[in-house]
């Protein structure tokens, strides 16, 4: 992390940040950029017309070059200067009038801009995110992945409305500063030496900005997690009466996260107020030497003067800007971290989706071994073969290597050494992601949507009718929750399918993998929650399907093993014992 003092960061951060929109605006940038110029220098030349306006009004109009403007216009010399101010008045109207009409299109092309830069942040993140190895994701808070996706990608959103505007300012201020060139220029001079100077002398706010935005960055993240644990653990506190420790913790969090807040608005009320002043006396020193010292003439002196007014709102709103872009470029950095992190992964081609399995085959484990990243847990030295549609047990103690040979069996792990082939094809690559869109996977935490029964049934299987989905909640043993439920299909199962119990989401998270007919099912410990009973006659029915799938069952129980043809015992990440438990010709079909 860069300390607040070393502007060395902010500046790698802000150019970085200032590519990326540039790459996302390319040519509507350039127009952007055309159309700020023009409002710029719409605003220039409309006050230039003050100086004749004035001179007309003031006096005659016939010295300097207010009398080279108005004397090509078509009017005779000897009409009254009242009459020649019409003309200039309605130039200046026209202007203004150009200008608005100017300012309306710029102000649309940037919000569309801003808010396409936001969204092509977002699907960036999203895609990096789902073409990220199972062992990367795994490994990373939800609650950072939903505050990037949320509060982080609109604070970025704000650090480019800022930059923009800020642009604008930039731009409206150097064509303001021209002008006054044009009318004095030694004025001019002073007077930008001074407001630089001004400048340069609060720059090292703007690193201060960047870190305190990374603070309240870090605690409004502190702050989600907080509300996710809260939420998460409502129930198991409730029961136990707990629930303040977590709304101690979260109003501590929120404390520190005022705090911060505080501070950041003190700091930059504070430059604010600095170069306001700076820029006043910056102001009141050059017009001093304009009166006493080079006895610049009252028209120009009072456009001069109404210039440095006019400059003023742009450079504040140029220091407001380069202050907020400083305070939330944090949010665009921790954004672009996450992209590093998951950097490498290759996102499904849209056929590798669609594409079906084509037949059974046999799974071949080959000298295979994986290792956690961070731990020694995994699974060492693996070899045997998965016949296609036999029914294999998985069994072992808590942290043997069960789960992990399930998720190396579906692709979810890529082994650290050896291969896994299906049907002689190494699983890897276009391979792997054909294999993840034909096999079902049901893991022992059942996930449901906060949804109807139909939605969270076709979200593997979008193209299933409803006959299709019956057929499969009676294998599941789902049909007579469906039938006793009010709105059938349509009812909604509350949040991760909370009004339900455990067995009837494990059954409706079995229907769900049923309906994709894989060629694989694995069934990691996702029928715990069904009585015994239950679930011998949901497992009998499994292994009567005329469609037989190779099935993975790994599970504690004696009884649920016992339907098994075969049985795989592990320990401490090895493969200790391998027997059949009965003939596949015995079963019940």
């Amino acid at each position: 992390m860069d300390k607040c003092g070393d502007g060395s960061g902010l500046v790698r951060s802000a150019r970085d940040f200032f590519l990326d929109f540039c790459a996302h605006a390319q040519g509507d940038g350039l127009r952007a950029a055309v159309l700020i110029l023009l409002g710029a220098g719409a605003e220039g030349v409309g006050l230039a017309l003050l100086v004749p306006l004035l001179d007309l009004v003031t006096g005659d109009g016939r010295h300097g070059w207010t009398a080279a403007l108005t004397d090509w216009l078509p009017w005779p010399q000897t009409v009254d200067r009242q009459a020649r101010l019409v003309p200039l008045l309605a130039c200046f109207a026209l202007l203004v009038g150009l200008r608005a009409l100017v300012l309306w299109h710029r102000d649309v092309l940037l919000a569309r801009l801003r808010i396409g830069f936001v969204e092509r942040q977002r699907t960036r993140l999203v895609a990096r995110l789902v073409a990220a190895p199972w062992t990367t994701l795994s490994a990373l808070p939800h609650a950072r992945i939903n505050h990037l996706l949320s509060s982080d990608i609109i604070l970025t959103g704000a650090c480019a409305h800022f930059m923009l505007q800020g642009a604008a300012a930039l731009f409206l201020l150097l064509a303001q500063w021209g002008l006054a060139c044009l009318f004095s220029l030694p004025l001019a001079v002073i007077t930008g030496v001074l407001l630089a100077g001004a400048s340069l002398a609060l720059a090292p706010q703007l690193a201060r900005s960047r870190e305190l935005g990374r603070e309240v960055a870090d605690a409004n993240l502190h702050l989600a997690g907080s509300g996710a644990q809260f939420l998460g653990g409502l129930k198991l506190a409730m029961s136990q009466n707990l629930q303040q420790r977590f709304a101690d913790e979260f109003n501590e969090t929120l404390a520190r996260l005022m705090g911060r807040q505080v501070v950041l608005a003190r700091e930059q009320s504070r430059a604010q107020l600095a170069f306001t002043t700076l820029a006043s006396l910056a102001g009141a020193a050059a017009i001093m030497v304009g009166v006493w010292g080079l006895e610049v003439p009252p028209s120009v002196l009072i456009v001069f003067v109404l210039l440095l007014a006019r400059m003023s709102a742009p450079a504040a709103q140029l220091l407001q800007g380069a202050q907020q872009v400083a305070n939330f470029l944090p949010s665009y950095e921790k954004i672009r971290a996450l992209e590093a992190e998951l950097a490498g992964g290759d996102p499904p081609p849209a056929e590798a989706r669609a594409a079906a399995w084509p037949g059974p085959w046999d799974i071949r484990f080959a000298g295979v071994s994986y290792r956690h990243p961070g731990g020694g847990r995994g699974v060492f030295a693996l070899d045997l073969t998965l016949a296609a549609g036999g029914f294999v047990g998985v069994t072992g103690a808590s942290g043997a290597g069960k789960t992990t040979f399930a998720d190396l069996a579906v692709g979810l792990t890529a082994p650290d050494a050896g291969t896994i082939t299906v049907g002689g094809s190494v699983l890897a690559g276009a391979v792997r992601r054909r294999w993840a869109a034909a096999i079902a996977y049901a893991p022992q935490e059942t996930f449901l949507f906060h949804d109807s029964i139909r939605a969270n049934l076709a979200w593997a299987s979008p193209a299933a009718t409803e006959a299709e989905m019956r057929e499969a909640l009676h294998l599941a043993g789902a049909a007579a929750l469906v039938a006793r439920l009010e709105r059938g299909l349509d009812a909604v199962v509350g949040e991760k399918g909370g009004l339900l119990s455990g067995g009837e989401r494990q059954r409706l998270a079995l229907a769900r993998a049923l309906l994709r007919r894989p060629p694989l099912l694995v069934l990691d410990e996702s029928t715990s929650a069904i009585d015994i009973a239950g679930e011998r006659a949901l497992l009998d029915r499994l292994a009567a399907l005329p469609w037989r799938p190779t099935i993975v069952l790994v599970a504690h129980r004696r009884e649920s093993l016992a339907l098994c043809d075969r049985v795989l015992e592990f320990a401490d990440g090895r493969l200790v014992a391998d027997h059949a438990v009965q003939a596949p010709a015995q079963r019940v079909r």
